[in-house]
């Protein structure tokens, strides 16, 4: 199931009106990281999946941001064909076995925010802090694993954006936004403190339908990297300096 630029131009409103992202632009931001490149040369694939030497096919930045309440993940990510077969609109079909939000085009996002390096984290039993947050490009959100399951639009939400094309491939902005209850926080932590924690990304990318074509990741090892938590990449949002 191919949709073409223009097509995604044209849904590109649509997406957006249907989203649960809190606001366009982070409110209150404290501080921000730098853009994290990944392409084929650099990340690593989960071997579940193929690959590609493409950045056209598969690459993607992103950025974490602080805000008051919560964080802020945007991801830009490039891809030749943007398939969300398996990802329904109704929030009914998310909550069952028939959505299957990771076979399409999606951008994912991992926390540790206990900083446990849990070797498998989906092992664990009881709460989670952090897990699998997934974004498909049509808007559709999806928790599992987590502090907060099923909790889109609620703990956390997300939009996506088709920002321009270019050569061979469209440019899709993702922006989701996570409370400091997904790090397991209570509260939102003092404005002038640190906030450290275990973060992984990823995109998945599909071509034809059915099953993913490919899985990549910033960080980890081909095997479960979307779960071993030793190998995240720890990631300090510092805190406002006091006046």
């Amino acid at each position: 199931m191919r949709h073409r630029p223009l097509l995604l131009i044209l849904l590109s409103g649509l997406l957006a009106g249907c989203s649960l992202f809190r606001g366009e632009e982070p409110d209150g931001v404290l501080d921000a990281t730098d853009w994290f490149e990944v392409t084929p040369s650099n990340g690593v694939w989960d071997e579940e999946y193929g690959r590609t030497s493409d950045p056209q096919s598969c690459s993607f930045r992103f950025r974490v941001l602080r805000e008051t309440e919560g964080l802020v993940v945007e991801a830009i990510v490039r891809d030749d064909v943007v398939v969300t077969d398996d990802s329904p609109f109704s929030a009914e079909a998310v909550r069952t076995a028939a959505c299957k939000p990771w076979n399409d085009d999606t951008f994912q996002c991992y926390f540790d925010g206990d900083l446990d390096g849990s070797p498998d984290a989906r092992s664990q039993k009881g709460t989670v802090w952090g897990g699998e947050y997934v974004l498909t490009a049509n808007g559709v959100g999806m928790s599992d694993h987590s502090s907060c399951p099923g909790g889109f639009g609620q703990k956390w939400g997300g939009r996506v954006y088709v920002t321009r094309e270019e050569a061979n491939a469209c440019v899709l902005d993702y922006r989701l936004w996570f409370s400091w209850a997904c790090l397991g926080l209570p509260r939102p932590p003092a404005p002038e403190a640190d906030v450290t924690f275990g973060f992984n990304a990823c995109v998945h990318d599909d071509d034809d339908g059915g099953r993913a074509d490919r899985a990549l990741y910033w960080k980890g090892t081909p095997a479960m990297p979307y779960s071993d938590e030793s190998k995240f990449q720890r990631i300090t949002l510092k805190g406002r300096a006091k006046k």
